[in-house]
């Protein structure tokens, strides 16, 4: 099996980062992590992403994760949980046009944020 995974690199803030996206997918400490460095799971899939704290590396800013839900309910949960307003747009390029809705939910010190959105046919 293939192994996906992404690395998400800060100087600072790795623990808050680390509790913003522990809201939303599974930490876990594997063998090759250490205390700077937590790897996330993202359900159903063979992705993960690897928060670490590097100091000789470029930092990583303004990475979004995204969540499909699979109702309007399930997003405007996300919505009021994290007090966000849903947006909404009209895609009328695609062959099949669709409303888009969506809120984001920031993470700490723009280092990343959380997309939630829900595709309507119409």
């Amino acid at each position: 099996m293939i192994k996906y995974s992404s690395y998400l690199v800060c100087k600072e803030h790795v623990q808050e980062v680390q509790e913003f996206l522990g809201q939303f997918f599974e930490g876990e400490k594997g063998p090759y992590n250490h205390d700077d460095w937590v790897t996330f799971i993202i359900p159903n899939t063979n992705f993960t992403v690897n928060l670490m704290k590097g100091s000789d590396q470029p930092i990583t800013q303004h990475i979004t994760f995204e969540i499909g839900c699979d109702s309007l309910t399930a997003l405007e949960t996300y919505s009021e949980k994290y007090n966000t307003e849903i947006k909404s747009f009209i895609a009328t390029e695609t062959g099949n046009p669709y409303r888009y809705h969506y809120c984001d939910i920031l993470g700490p010190r723009d280092i990343c944020k959380i997309e939630v959105n829900y595709i309507e046919t119409i």
